[in-house]
């Protein structure tokens, strides 16, 4: 039993080195098992990489695991009791149900808990705490040190009765996610692939102290654990130093296993350092500068020019990514690249998102986005939550339409259209209203003399076929206002399997296959299952539960909340766009790092939530151990920054924009300023200032810039040295000649203003107007206005229905 660490720098080859050993040992020891434990991202790339990296094109005793997977791996081989794993959908559920049982108990958030979102703000809460091991008892230490603050303590009280309801209601039947990790600490002493095996830890920048717990149990029963730790040239790993410090986290990292090995017993092997080797920075020497450099307090200037950073400035985000596209473009065609060298990662990964599929669709870019989405919007979601809001809101207007509109109602868009226009004219509201025959006339169907009797009938039987058709699908959801949990779900699969909701979502995949929206088709071939997973958990956590419908409602509410839909990339060659933290990357030559603006860099790093920035900061000060307060994530966030901005091997790109998308100017930011100090001679690029000539990468993008200018020039707004690139771009599409020709009408179309013919005016208004003097005084002094300003005469004034002596 022994504990090392691989220390090294950025670009090093930290992860080059352990992985050859690894290999090397397995092949000369096949009798004893390897585990590579990396983050969960990156698992398929490692796993990847090792098979590419063998002699034989196999890892027959090297597996490559997650914490997640670890877990599965162990528990299955020691035949542990299995009781149901609740994710953070299943802790939503349960505490929708404590607290709507609790809530007389909760002077503080009682009054709440009804509040969408909050309930996954508790959630959140509770978790931390199972994950940083503070259990209910020590929560009554948290309530005595916050005494003083008295909104704190009150809000703490309420957790722990939260705390302590969830813990009572899963007890003997369920273990969160949380405590997965737990229950594999005391089982791994079992587990014979464990026993005298090697275990490595690669890619982390910390631990919590749960999973330190399970790495000091995996110190006693494996033969050798080995740990990569990012450490900078020169720094000391062992002697701990301020928190502002760059490198503060891995010096952590170090101390706290290196006290878990000391009261496990266990020795300490030799520690490698790797300072050169494999180093990435071999081709481009200022981005080895950077490395060395970056975020310490002493440096020098880089001296002399260099080539491999750049740094642009963009008007707007969209502009940034457009740019960035046309960068990207340049690089594939001029320099040879494939799209798998190049990376993105942004500021502000959900307010570029939208520009990123764009522009990229646009220049026929592939792209994989790094990040789960929310479901609660989907139709799939819509048309189940507006379904159970007919009941709960007795098929009121909203809930009916809103329902209608959902995108999966068997109801085309004329007959909604016209079920609506007739139920807004009568009023029709209700539950009765709607499962009876509609048999009162419009004013339109009783004052048409043109309309017989006939076409009257037949308006009617389609109004009362399209009412029959609606009531049909929703007929089996009519229950009663109190009932168990598990008939509600039972209903509403019913409801669901008679409406072909599968088969639905089934032809959305595949109308964004035809399109080409991979990660659209394979996100709507997910949300079937995962529903039926959310009305599993229910069924299984609350079947015999009596509620009311509101609160049937109100649990599934907080469960679309939770769930989220993550994709892989659908191919081999495209360009990876992820945030800094979430995303890995790997042997990247290129890297475009985007929204370097002062609010994403550093990210607003405030939780928000129930426990406030200086609540956190109070009990973390009071010695607490919990998640890193604002202050905290804001220097850990620097770490980040640094493993981003050194995994190109060859060029970085820096951008920024100077408004938002709402038109407000925003500031560059530190980090700018920072990169710019430590190479002085580089200069901030404006690509947008190109002429338009330089700007075009293919015909789609040209007809874009053409539409632009023929506007120019049918406005007279055309800047005189712009006229040349404009007749050279016209004349280029002498081959489209349609297209263009379509642009050039299009351009010089304009709109003429013309009053309302007599004929419109009575169908809009009709013959008698029936409203309050009051407001019939401000219409005829509008008229008037108008009249008056339009230079209308007296005859063409009779055409509005207005007399002479009006």
């Amino acid at each position: 039993m022994s504990l090392r660490f691989c220390f090294g720098p950025s670009g090093s080859g930290k992860s080059h080195r352990i992985y050859e050993e690894i290999m090397q040992r397995a092949a000369e020891e096949p009798g004893r098992n390897f585990l590579i434990i990396v983050p969960d991202q990156f698992t398929m790339q490692t796993q990847k990489d090792l098979v590419m990296r063998s002699d034989r094109d196999g890892i027959l005793n090297i597996d490559v695991l997650s914490f997640g997977r670890l877990s599965h791996r162990i528990l299955e081989e020691v035949g542990t009791k299995e009781m149901p794993v609740l994710d953070d959908t299943g802790k939503s559920l349960v505490l929708q149900k404590v607290a709507a049982d609790l809530k007389e108990q909760l002077p503080a958030m009682g009054s709440l808990l009804h509040k969408q979102g909050y309930i996954h703000e508790v959630k959140s809460a509770i978790s931390e705490f199972m994950q940083y091991g503070i259990s209910t008892q020590d929560m009554d230490k948290l309530i005595t040190s916050a005494q003083k603050r008295g909104a704190l303590a009150m809000k703490l009280k309420d957790l722990k009765t939260l705390y302590r309801g969830f813990q009572d209601y899963i007890r003997d039947h369920f273990i969160t996610t949380e405590e997965t990790l737990d229950v594999l600490r005391r089982s791994l002493s079992k587990s014979k692939i464990l026993k005298g095996s090697v275990v490595v830890f690669d890619g982390f920048t910390g631990f919590t102290p749960i999973q330190n717990r399970l790495i000091q149990e995996l110190m006693r029963v494996c033969a050798e654990t080995i740990v990569t730790v990012t450490i900078g040239v020169g720094e000391d790993p062992y002697k701990m130093d301020g928190e502002q410090k760059l490198f503060h986290l891995s010096k952590k990292t170090v101390a706290d296993l290196e006290k878990l090995a000391a009261e496990a017993e266990v020795e300490r092997g030799e520690d490698l350092f790797v300072k050169g080797g494999a180093n990435r920075f071999a081709k481009a020497p200022a981005l080895h500068y950077l490395e060395q450099n970056l975020f310490r307090y002493q440096y020098e200037p880089y001296a002399g020019e260099q080539q491999e950073i750049h740094m642009f400035e963009a008007l707007s985000p969209r502009e940034e990514v457009h740019q960035t596209a046309l960068y990207i473009r340049h690089l594939i065609r001029e320099q040879g690249m494939t799209y798998r060298d190049i990376a993105v990662v942004i500021g502000d990964l959900e307010g570029y998102a939208s520009y990123v599929e764009t522009e990229f669709g646009q220049l026929e870019i592939p792209c994989f986005l790094d990040r789960t989405r929310g479901i609660v919007l989907n139709p799939m979601i819509e048309y189940i939550k507006s379904a159970l809001q007919l009941y709960i809101k007795d098929f009121s207007y909203d809930t009916v339409f809103h329902f209608l509109r959902s995108g999966m109602a068997d109801i085309s868009k004329e007959e909604i259209d016209e079920l609506e226009n007739y139920v807004i004219r009568t009023g029709a509201r209700g539950y009765r209203t709607y499962s009876r025959l509609f048999t009162r006339r419009t004013e339109e169907l009783q004052g048409n003399a043109e309309e017989s009797e006939q076409a009257e009938e037949k308006t009617m039987e389609r109004l009362n076929r399209i009412r029959q058709q609606f009531m049909d699908a929703v007929e089996i959801l009519h229950m009663g206002s109190q009932e168990k949990a598990g008939d509600y779900v039972s209903h509403l699969y019913d409801f669901l399997e008679q409406n072909q909701v599968q088969q639905k979502l089934l032809n959305y995949q595949q109308q964004f296959e035809k399109e080409g929206d991979l990660s659209r088709a394979r996100e709507y071939a997910q949300i079937y299952r995962l529903v039926m997973d959310l009305l599993d958990q229910v069924y299984e956590l609350l079947g015999e539960e009596e509620i009311s419908r509101q609160e049937f409602a109100d649990i599934l509410e907080a469960g679309f909340g939770e769930i989220t839909v993550g994709t892989i990339p659908q191919n081999v060659d495209r360009i990876v766009v992820g945030d800094m933290e979430r995303t890995r990357l790997k042997q990247v030559k290129v890297l475009f790092f985007l929204g370097v603006n002062d609010g994403n860099i550093p990210k607003n790093a405030s939780k928000g939530g129930i426990i406030s920035d200086m609540d956190r900061e109070f009990l973390i000060e009071s010695g607490t151990e919990m998640a890193p307060s604002p202050r905290q994530q804001m220097y850990i966030q620097r770490l980040y920054l640094y493993l981003n901005m050194t995994k190109p091997s060859e060029q970085l790109y820096l951008s920024y924009a100077k408004v938002n998308s709402e038109g407000k100017g925003i500031r560059p930011s530190y980090l700018i300023d920072t990169v710019r100090k430590l190479f002085p001679a580089m200069s901030v690029e404006y690509p947008q200032n190109r002429s338009r000539l330089e700007q075009i990468e293919g015909r789609q993008e040209g007809a874009r810039y053409l539409a632009e200018e023929l506007r120019e020039y049918a406005d007279g707004t055309l800047r005189e040295e712009e006229r040349q690139d404009f007749y050279l771009m016209y004349r280029a599409y002498e081959a489209d000649a349609a297209g263009r020709d379509l642009l050039t009408r299009a351009a010089f179309r304009r709109y003429r203003e013309s009053g309302l013919s007599r004929i419109v005016a009575r169908a809009l208004y009709g013959q008698q107007l029936e409203n309050s003097v009051s407001r019939l005084e401000t219409y005829a002094a509008c008229a008037c206005r108008h009249f008056l300003q339009y230079g209308l005469s007296l005859q063409e004034r009779e055409e509005f229905g207005f007399e002479a002596s009006d």
